[in-house]
């Protein structure tokens, strides 16, 4: 009976061992963001110069639209209650 409480402690012991190894949820999350970041598939510099024009050209042509149209709305409210 004896030799079982040992054999349990020393399991316990090791199983405590084994977690004091591990590293801790921060450093585990930095390991695996960094080994992700390390999959990505990086534009080149070109690519990404030529994307930021396009959105840059998009958000310029829907300013322009979203203001025509608030331009638009205001005026016929302003027809309405005038």
């Amino acid at each position: 009976m004896a030799e079982k409480t040992e054999k349990s402690k020393q399991v316990e012991k090791s199983k405590q061992a084994e977690k004091s190894k591990q590293p801790n949820r921060l450093v585990r999350f930095w390991r695996e963001t960094i080994g992700e970041l390390r999959k990505v598939n990086w534009p080149t510099t070109q690519e990404a110069w030529r994307l930021t024009k396009i959105v840059l050209v998009v958000m310029g042509l829907m300013a322009i639209f979203l203001g025509l149209l608030d331009y638009v709305f205001s005026a016929l409210i302003g027809l309405l209650l005038g």
